[in-house]
């Protein structure tokens, strides 16, 4: 057991350094393929018609939306100006009575402890067990009385994903300990609905909250939008907390989801050439002798060659290739990176700069 690591500054701060360059933007796990159809035209449409007006509060018609979608009722959901807001207000929900408790593992999405100690708690950080979720020892934390537990699946950034019994046995020892356990599943899209346990059981009345994001498989990373599904009266709880933070979900994204849920083949598209340039990518890996994760997900995660020192090597890629990746450190896994899938041509031109640097010196800490 340990405490996680708080991210340095400037941990998302190279975001905007790519834009209008050749820079292949493979450190955020972004959807290169961009969102449904005719979505950027209904943003534009109604920036035109109602920027001056404020958006719904309560987001009716998208909830309504979807709960059809999700194959739930509108009051089982709510939303929110991406999932790192929904984490935040959750921690808000469920830890602001003194004493209260949080479990979740170490080296994965930092907002779970960075929300936490927002509200002044620190939480149990359970180590992983090699790339997979500890889910036993998760369990047996969640059982001794936590009251909240946040649980990333597929998880970032290994890639690695839950059965529907590790799933479930999570459920039960929150159920057992009266606690709630949240599954943020931003990256379930690209693994596909038959591993959506975790919804399956809310559906089934399970006492559990599903984090889903817009920002990944339906490319809407811009407009900000995240969701979560639950049972009616946790929802309502979440959704008191986020009235403090009325108008949230501006308009534009409102819009754009409306519009993208009108188009879930579009998903199919994404998952299934995402799966192809996925297998591309480790079948390059291979042929470079680099060892990596099986993933689930739109990334890799990548050990780097001897001396080992990821951050070194993600800014040769950065400054020499324009290709950037993330180097894991700061997430405390030393000596990997994370690399977003991408399109076929530029996991061809990321194998190019990777050939490149294998052949030449030694890449070493500046």
């Amino acid at each position: 057991m340990s405490h996680g690591q708080v991210l340095p500054p400037g941990f998302f701060a190279d975001t905007e350094i790519v834009d209008g360059g050749d820079h292949l933007r493979l450190h955020l796990n972004e959807n290169p393929y961009g969102p449904p159809p005719g979505t950027v035209d209904a943003v534009h449409d109604e920036a035109a018609r109602h920027l001056n007006r404020y958006p719904d509060a309560d987001c009716r018609q998208l909830r309504e939306a979807l709960a059809a979608h999700f194959g739930v009722t509108p009051d089982m959901v709510a939303v929110g100006n991406g999932t790192d807001e929904l984490v935040l207000v959750t921690s808000l929900t469920f830890l602001r009575e003194p004493g209260t408790s949080v479990v979740t593992t170490a080296t994965t999405f930092p907002g779970y402890v960075v929300s936490a100690a927002s509200v002044g708690r620190t939480p149990v950080v359970v180590p992983l067990d090699g790339p997979g979720l500890p889910v036993g020892e998760l369990a047996d934390r969640i059982g001794a009385g936590a009251d909240l537990t946040f649980v990333c699946n597929p998880l970032n950034p290994t890639g690695a994903l839950l059965d529907r019994a590790c799933v479930l046995r999570l459920v039960d020892a929150a159920d057992h300990a009266g606690g709630v356990v949240v599954f943020d599943e931003a990256y379930i899209d690209f693994a596909g609905p038959a591993h959506e346990f975790a919804l399956q059981a809310v559906r089934e009345g399970r006492r559990a909250l599903v984090m889903r994001t817009f920002s990944k498989a339906w490319g809407l990373a811009s407009v900000r939008m995240g969701v979560v599904i639950g049972p009616a009266d946790l929802v309502a709880r979440v959704s008191a907390t986020a009235g403090a933070l009325p108008f949230n979900v501006n308009r534009q994204a409102q819009r754009a989801v409306l519009r993208a849920l009108e188009q879930p083949e579009h998903l199919e598209r994404v998952r299934a050439e995402n799966a192809r340039v996925r297998e591309l990518l480790c079948k390059s890996l291979d042929a470079l002798g680099l060892t990596y994760a099986p993933s689930a997900t739109n990334f890799v995660m990548v050990d780097v060659p001897p001396p080992g020192d990821s951050t070194a090597f993600a800014a040769t890629l950065a400054t020499e290739h324009r290709i950037f990746v993330r180097a894991l450190d700061a997430l405390g896994m030393p000596g990997r990176l994370r690399i977003t899938v991408g399109t076929e041509v530029e996991v061809e031109r990321l194998a190019t700069a990777l050939r490149t640097m294998l052949d030449g010196p030694a890449v070493t800490a500046g």
